[in-house]
């Protein structure tokens, strides 16, 4: 058998002890799923599909809501939602029609809806896209699901007992018992919360109505800074204080299943709720429209509102606020309790 060829070096061995050695390049090990490459396909891909948006150009479905009519590609539709893809592939009028109906929906929501299979994002008077799609389209479909089971933010109460149970096996191992190398510069840890508005904006970017929403949103922002702390809050939460597209939106992707959207939507969700409930005079009846329209198995999405009102129910003009809700969902006002007496048994 021929020997290795190779001088003065052996065929490189696996390593026996649990420890990545270091890059033989000096850099850090990167996840494949995050690399630039990865990032640069998926959002060329979007970006092709995108301009396939509304047109008749190769459409081959029409989806009909209200008396609106938005052409489709079941190519596009059909691969990430299993309700259309079952429409249009069995024995259903829609698979012989090419046409769907959808009569209980919103025209408007089924329209970001679309957008959402087409481009990987929404838009909304909130958030800005910068043109690209968002970080839930781009996961795999098993973090997804991981990622939904969690309620966005929910990590930020953990009791201290709960996070360093690991410490007392001591430095010289991790938390599964592998060795450490003291050499080898881990990555960072990721933060336990949505990540998709803080996609960077790309200065070299042609798209002019990026940039002009920028200015806009720059400009905005710079007039609430120079307002009190009150008048600034309230600026603020007239801002985001759409709270209701993001709601009905998770709820439409659960419906027609896209997982991706669900987890883009419930974090958009938190993120507009988060900062305005208090101001918003609106919140009352978002929780009332949550309750009505979530199993009482989604408890991820549910938790968001229970955590927040939880932390400040021992305020009476939230008490006050929140009254009406809470009387009518019974499991809202357990949900809100219960964080309420986990709080006070942190401190």
């Amino acid at each position: 058998m021929a020997q290795n060829q190779a001088t003065g070096s052996e065929m490189p061995q696996a390593p026996h002890n649990g420890i990545r050695p270091p890059s033989s390049t000096g850099s850090r090990y990167r996840d494949d799923d995050h690399s630039d490459i990865d990032d640069f396909c998926g959002i060329s891909i979007h970006a092709a599909l995108s301009t396939l948006l509304g047109s008749d150009k190769f459409s081959d479905m029409t989806i009909v809501c209200g008396e609106r009519e938005f052409k489709a590609h079941r190519a596009v539709v059909c691969t990430q939602s299993s309700f259309f893809d079952k429409a249009m592939s069995s024995n259903f009028k829609e698979a012989t029609s090419r046409v769907v109906e959808l009569p209980e929906d919103d025209p408007d929501v089924v329209e970001r809806f679309l957008e959402f299979l087409y481009t990987g994002t929404y838009s909304d008077d909130v958030n800005s896209t910068w043109g690209k799609p968002s970080t839930a389209a781009m996961l795999d479909p098993t973090t997804v699901q991981q990622n939904l089971q969690v309620p966005p933010g929910v990590y930020q109460n953990t009791p201290e007992s709960e996070q360093g149970e690991s410490t007392e096996q001591g430095e010289s191992t991790d938390e599964i018992g592998h060795d450490i190398d003291p050499d080898y510069e881990y990555p960072e840890e990721e933060e336990k919360e949505p990540e998709e508005e803080y996609t960077e904006f790309d200065e070299n970017s042609d798209n002019e109505n990026t940039r002009d929403d920028k200015n806009e949103r720059a400009k905005a922002m710079e007039d609430i800074s120079l307002l009190t702390k009150t008048e600034a809050m309230q600026q603020l939460a007239d801002l985001r204080n759409d709270m209701t597209l993001p709601l009905r939106l998770y709820v439409m992707a659960d419906k027609y299943d896209v997982p991706a959207l669900r987890l883009l939507a419930r974090d958009r969700f938190y993120r507009s709720v988060e900062l305005v409930w208090e101001e918003a005079e609106c919140f009352p009846e978002i929780v009332d429209e949550l309750y009505q329209t979530t199993p009482p198995t989604d408890t991820a999405m549910r938790e968001i509102v229970c955590r927040l009102v939880g932390t400040l129910i021992l305020d009476p003009s939230v008490r006050q606020k929140m009254r009406p809700v809470m009387a009518k969902h019974g499991d809202f006002a357990v949900g809100v309790m219960e964080y309420a007496i986990h709080l006070r048994s942190l401190w």
